[in-house]
Parts: structure tokens; C-alpha cells; sequence
């Protein structure tokens, strides 16, 4: 999934200074994840922003058919007959509990559940004034709350954004508040290598490795690394990216960057899933200027063949 800037069947059920863990040693996150290949597979709603009818969504075309993340739902099990789901922050219509136990309702009732959230809220965690801290802070934590309401394991959010970006430790200990709200609650945070510079893999394992905690976790991206890598160098940066993994990845098998469509193997890739013991998702995230509906059932079938 691009940043703000750029860019089953079987349901899972859920029961610092810089180098000072997050969490205790033993203390690991917990779910149940399926273990058929359709059970495994999530659909992003991130390909298809232009169609989510939400406040927050700027992609929204008015041109095209509008469906809210209840109707989403229905829509991918009945195109895909694929059971899980991928909601992006900005697509929710509302964060309000009540509303969120009515979405929840809603994909209970189309067979669907929530895999990670992708959280692209602007948060100040870096800032200087305490208050703007909190706030960030907060936002996050009301969204692992939302995480706890919807059944999903985990919630993606990206590595704070210091004035100084090369004081990672600093960037790690503003978002200690969070990953320790996080582990009460059992749910992971998950960082995405997805800005060739900001969120490279190399300094999304760096801050992992930092952090030195079990609810911080990478969200392998099938073709982020491709931004300023060829397909060698995009593999390599994926196979780092599993070995801190937990509970979701992003497949696609091309990116457009710059008008540019480069490609990756879905065969290899997967491979190196294996490889690595991975057990969790995999969320389609069709992301190459190709029709998101086609591309979608291209990628799911695909999926189907190789995990």
C-alpha cells in the first residue's frame, strides 16, 4: 500500500531506551490462524478506494459504484469467495464503538472477518509538545481497540516521523506507548517497508530490531521493495521482511512507479513464505494500475496454486 505521500472460511480466533524491550521475554502474542489456502486469503480495500463510499476517503470517484465496507464485504465473498478482509483506516464511515459493533455484525453476517487494519492516520508522535504526543498516542490506542472489537489481530501503522530521520532509536521510543498498549490487549503492530527511504525494509527491520518486542511485527509487501529495486533485490528485502513477520503480508505481483510497471514472481515470493515458517495471511493488494476487480481474481487464483 502507498503511504500517505506516495502512494477460514475458518475465522482466526483471538483468545525503551532504544535497546530495552518492549515487552517481557516469553511474552508472545496468541491467535489461531487457519490453515487451508482459501482460509488464509484477505482482500485489501486499498485497490479499490475509488469505489468505498467513507468520509475519510479522498480516493472515492463518484463515477464509479459506491459500496461501504458492509457491502465490501459481501462483495468479495460473493466475487472471490474469499472470507477474509483488509480494511484501511480511511474507508471506515465511522470509529464510533457502536458503529463499529454494527460493522462487526455486518461482516458476521457475510462470513467475513478482519485480518489487519492499516492505519493512516497523521499522528505527531515525534512532536515536541507533549500534548500532540498524547494525541497520537491516543489514536492509536483507539484503533487497537477497534482491532479487539473486529476480531483482527493486528493493526499497521508506519514508523514515526522524527524531525531527525536518521535518530531511529527516538523514532522507536515514540512509539513505545502504543506496541505496550498493543501487548495488553493481545494485539500486534505491524510496520510495512513501504517509502524507499522513510520506511525502507532496511530501516523497518532496523526499527523492529530496535524495539526488541513481540507485538512489533513487519508486514512483508510482495512488491514494495521494487521501488528502487529490481525483482533480485525486491526478493531478498521480502526475505528479510518474513523472518519478522506474524500475522499478514500484501501479495501482488507488480507496482507501478512513475508510470513504470515492474514485476515479481509469485512463485518465488511464496517460496520464501514457506521458508520462512510463515503461518498467517496473505492479503491481496493489487497495486499496478490494472483493473483492482480483474487483478484481484488473478491474484487470488494464483494465490490459491501456491501457498
Amino acid at each position: 500500500m502507498k503511504t500517505l505521500t506516495r502512494r477460514s472460511f475458518v475465522k482466526g480466533t483471538l483468545v525503551c531506551g532504544a535497546t530495552a524491550a518492549f515487552a517481557a521475554p516469553g511474552n508472545e502474542p496468541h491467535a489461531v490462524f487457519p490453515v487451508e489456502a482459501r482460509a488464509r486469503i484477505a482482500v485489501a480495500t486499498y485497490p479499490f478506494r475509488a469505489m468505498i463510499a467513507a468520509p475519510g476517503n479522498k480516493d472515492r470517484d463518484p463515477a464509479k459504484p459506491g459500496m461501504d465496507l458492509g457491502s465490501f464485504a459481501r462483495f468479495i465473498r460473493t466475487k472471490y469467495d474469499v472470507h477474509g478482509i483488509e480494511p484501511l483506516s480511511t474507508h471506515f464511515s465511522s470509529i464510533e464503538p457502536l458503529e463499529i459493533r454494527k460493522l462487526r455484525a455486518a461482516f458476521d453476517a457475510a462470513g467475513v472477518y478482519v485480518v489487519n487494519i492499516p492505519v493512516d492516520d497523521r499522528v505527531a508522535l515525534c512532536s515536541e509538545d507533549a500534548e500532540k504526543r498524547d494525541a497520537g498516542n491516543a489514536r492509536y490506542r483507539r484503533w487497537i481497540d477497534i482491532a479487539v472489537t473486529l476480531g483482527s489481530p493486528s493493526i499497521r501503522v508506519w514508523i514515526p516521523k522524527c524531525s531527525d530521520t536518521s535518530d531511529l532509536p527516538k523514532a522507536v521510543r515514540a512509539l513505545k506507548p502504543t506496541v505496550d498498549y498493543a501487548a495488553t490487549r493481545n494485539i500486534v503492530v505491524n510496520l510495512e517497508n513501504d517509502d524507499p527511504v522513510t520506511a525502507s525494509a532496511e530501516r523497518t527491520l532496523a526499527a523492529i530490531q530496535l524495539a526488541n518486542s513481540p507485538y512489533l511485527r513487519a508486514l512483508p509487501d510482495f512488491g514494495n521493495g521494487l521501488a528502487d529495486g529490481d525483482e533480485r533485490v525486491n526478493a531478498q528485502r521480502v526475505r528479510n521482511m518474513f523472518a519478522h513477520a506474524w500475522n499478514i503480508s500484501h501479495v501482488k505481483d507488480a507496482e507501478t512507479f512513475d508510470g513504470q510497471r515492474r514485476t515479481a514472481s509469485l512463485p518465488e515470493l511464496f517460496g520464501i513464505a514457506k521458508a520462512s515458517g510463515y503461518r498467517g495471511y496473505y492479503s491481496m493488494e493489487s497495486d499496478s494500475e490494472v483493473d483492482p476487480v480483474i487483478d484481484t481474481k488473478h491474484l487470488v487464483e494464483q494465490s490459491l496454486q501456491l501457498i
